[in-house]
Parts: structure tokens; C-alpha cells; sequence
């Protein structure tokens, strides 16, 4: 019981002055201080803040109108009341339209034909071409997509009336065009928002990589001065790895549990981004986020010799963790190795599970399995960091008594 009591109060020692060693090193090093704020907050606040608009409007669209009849004015009115285009109707010719479509003047043409009105008063199918550029995936959404409707509306238009003209009832004409009437619906994000899409995605992101920088500067710095042996002596002793790191994980976790309130609270109310989920929730799912990110961390950082080194690897991860989330690109389309790859990412279940809950609304068992994969790579990381922190310790400290 004496040995029980012993073996207990030594692992409290370590996890106290486990803690206390590495929230004083934090305070101590500006580079993690300014990694925590700057990144956390400033850049989350210049994303949300630059893409608060949500979506693009008066997207520029070029109109070459041939034929200059009531009729072509009228499908430009049209198209011009449209949300998200804006039309400038002032080109003589395709030619004219090209410049400033290769000057990035407009996002669009619209080329309406000569006897445009006499083809429709005639019955003889006629054609609006339109061009834009694919190579930006939003213009190119929202230019053609107020084209088709325009276009369709304005067909709808000529065959009601038609039918109008020979006798038929307006309801009944409407009927004879659209006997299928489409109800959709747009779910979760219901404003088609990018930034309602993207902060989500980007504060699952940040949160793993301010926690990886910062653990990499800090563990970095240690090993450039050799004192990871001194700061933590009880690492070389059997099972004293187990408290150091549980104590980096539990202190790492408490600045984030104020963080998480901070980002979500604040920063998504001022930008009315939707917030779908309670705070307990978020606290729970990002739990075994933040210590298999912890431990990750740890790990990784246990293999540079230099800070510099472990920092600029730990930013580069977020790049394939951003790759990889499956939101960038749907990850059944990926092959199967860069599937695997994906599930070693915390990242990636984080990201999903917090778009699950902040987004769609989803209950803690929605998102139970991202759950308990990230409780899973919680495991493994730990069992790499306990391996990596012991041998770092014990060369150092070999290195240390033949220098």
C-alpha cells in the first residue's frame, strides 16, 4: 500500500511539474505566443471577414447583342435583374468582348443573333451562346447558372404566351409547359454560403495546426538546447513518460477549451456564421481531436533536430490535411492508399465531425465513429510519442555524460 501511495505521488509530482514546465515555457517563448494569437484569432477573423459576403454578386458579363430588338432588350433585363450577374451591353462585336474578357473585365459573354425576335415570332428555333470561364470554378457557377435560368424562364415566357394567343387560360398555359413542378430545397447551408462552407472546415484546420506549430517550436527549442532530459528527469524512468505526456495533453486542452469559446462564440456571431451545436458538444467531439493532435505533435517533433525544421514540416502537414479532409474534393474519389493516408489524419475525421455538428446540425451519435477514430489515433500517437520522447531523452542524455 506504501509502494501504492509512493508510485502515486510521484506521478503527481511529474504531471504538476510537468505542467508547470511547460506553461512557463509558453509564457517564455513569443513565437508561440504570437503563433497562438495571431493564427487562432487573426487568421480565422481575415477569412471569415473576407468571405462574410457569402456569395459573389453583379458577377461582369459581356453582351454582344446582334440583332437589338425589344425582344433581345428584354432577355437582357432579364438577365440583368439576376442576383448574381451584372450585364454591359456596350460591345459592338465579339472582338470588342474578347479584349476585356482576357483583360478580366468581364467573367462572361453573352452573344445574342441577328433576327433573334423574327426567329421566335416565327417559330424557328434560335441560340444564345454564352462563354465563361471555367478556370474559376465560381464565376463559372454563378455566370452559367443565371444564364440557363434566364434562358429558361424566358422560353417559358414565349411558349405561355403562344398558347395565351390561341385562347388557353394562363393557368392552364402554364400547366402545358411545366407539367413537372420541381420543389427543391437547399439543406444546412440554405444560403449556398461560402463562408458558412468554409469556417468550419478552417477551425478544425487551424486548431491542429497552432497546437502542432506550437508544440513543434517548443519541443524544438529543447532539443537545440538539450534539456529535455532536465526538464522532465523523470521521462528515463519506467512508466514516467506516461504523466509528462498526460499533463502536456490536459494543459494544451485547457487553452483551447478557451480558444474553442472564443473562435465560435465570437468571431462566428459577428459574422453570422450558423452555430447548429451546443458548447458540450463541440467540448466532447473535440477532445480526443485535440490530444491525438497533441500527441501527434510530439511525436513528430521528437524526430527534428532543429526547431526550425519541426516547424516548417508541422505547417506543411496542414496542406494534405486540408487535401485530404474529403470537403476540398469527396474522398470516394481518392485511391485507396490516400484514403488509408487520410484516417491517420486527425484532421480528417476532426474536420468532418465538425462540420457534422456545426453545420448540419447533427447529435453526438451523427458523429460517433469520427469519435471514436479519433480516440483510436489518440491511442496510437501516444504509444509513438511515449516511444520518440523516451529515446530522445535517453540519447540526449547519453550524449550528455561523453561531451
Amino acid at each position: 500500500m506504501k509502494n501504492l501511495y509512493k508510485k502515486y505521488h510521484r506521478v503527481q509530482v511529474s504531471f504538476k511539474n510537468t505542467f508547470i514546465t511547460e506553461w512557463n515555457a509558453i509564457k517564455s517563448d513569443k513565437a508561440v505566443i504570437s503563433t497562438f494569437l495571431l493564427v487562432t484569432f487573426g487568421i480565422l477573423t481575415i477569412y471569415t471577414y473576407i468571405y462574410s459576403k457569402e456569395v459573389i454578386t453583379d458577377v461582369p458579363v459581356a453582351i454582344v447583342n446582334q440583332d437589338s430588338s425589344k425582344t433581345s432588350r428584354d432577355y437582357i433585363a432579364m438577365l440583368d435583374a439576376s442576383e448574381g450577374t451584372k450585364t454591359i451591353t456596350n460591345y459592338t462585336d465579339i472582338q470588342e468582348a474578347k479584349r476585356d474578357y482576357y483583360a478580366k473585365k468581364v467573367m462572361g459573354i453573352v452573344i445574342i443573333p441577328k433576327n433573334f425576335e423574327k426567329d421566335i415570332r416565327s417559330g424557328k428555333q434560335t441560340t444564345i451562346t454564352s462563354f465563361s470561364d471555367a478556370s474559376n470554378m465560381i464565376f463559372y457557377k454563378k455566370v452559367l447558372v443565371d444564364i440557363t435560368v434566364t434562358t429558361g424562364t424566358f422560353n417559358a415566357g414565349i411558349v405561355i404566351k403562344k398558347d395565351m394567343s390561341s385562347g388557353t387560360p394562363i393557368a392552364i398555359a402554364k400547366k402545358n409547359y411545366s407539367p413537372i413542378q420541381p420543389i427543391s430545397t437547399s439543406l444546412f447551408n440554405t444560403s449556398a454560403g461560402y463562408a458558412t462552407y468554409l469556417i468550419p472546415i478552417l477551425t478544425a484546420l487551424i486548431v491542429q495546426l497552432v497546437i502542432l506549430m506550437g508544440i513543434g517550436i517548443i519541443n524544438g527549442s529543447r532539443k537545440e538546447d538539450k534539456s529535455i532530459h532536465t526538464n522532465f528527469p523523470r521521462l528515463l524512468h519506467k512508466g514516467g513518460t506516461v504523466p509528462v505526456l498526460l499533463a502536456k495533453a490536459s494543459l494544451y486542452s485547457l487553452i483551447f477549451a478557451v480558444i474553442l469559446p472564443i473562435q465560435i462564440g465570437i468571431i462566428y456571431t459577428i459574422f453570422d456564421i450558423p452555430i447548429r451545436a451546443s458548447l458540450g458538444e463541440i467540448y466532447l467531439f473535440s477532445l480526443p481531436y485535440l490530444t491525438a493532435v497533441i500527441f501527434l505533435g510530439i511525436a513528430i517533433s521528437s524526430l527534428f533536430k532543429r526547431r526550425e525544421d519541426s516547424t516548417i514540416f508541422l505547417v506543411l502537414l496542414s496542406v494534405p490535411s486540408l487535401m485530404l479532409s474529403g470537403l476540398s474534393f469527396p474522398m470516394e474519389g481518392f485511391s485507396v492508399f490516400y484514403q488509408q493516408l487520410a484516417k491517420l489524419l486527425p484532421s480528417t475525421s476532426g474536420i468532418t465531425g465538425f462540420v457534422k455538428l456545426i453545420q448540419m446540425e447533427a447529435t453526438f451519435n451523427d458523429v460517433i465513429y469520427d469519435w471514436y477514430r479519433l480516440w483510436a489515433l489518440t491511442i496510437i500517437y501516444f504509444i509513438i510519442a511515449v516511444i520518440t520522447l523516451k529515446v530522445r531523452a535517453y540519447n540526449e542524455k547519453r550524449n550528455f555524460k561523453y561531451s
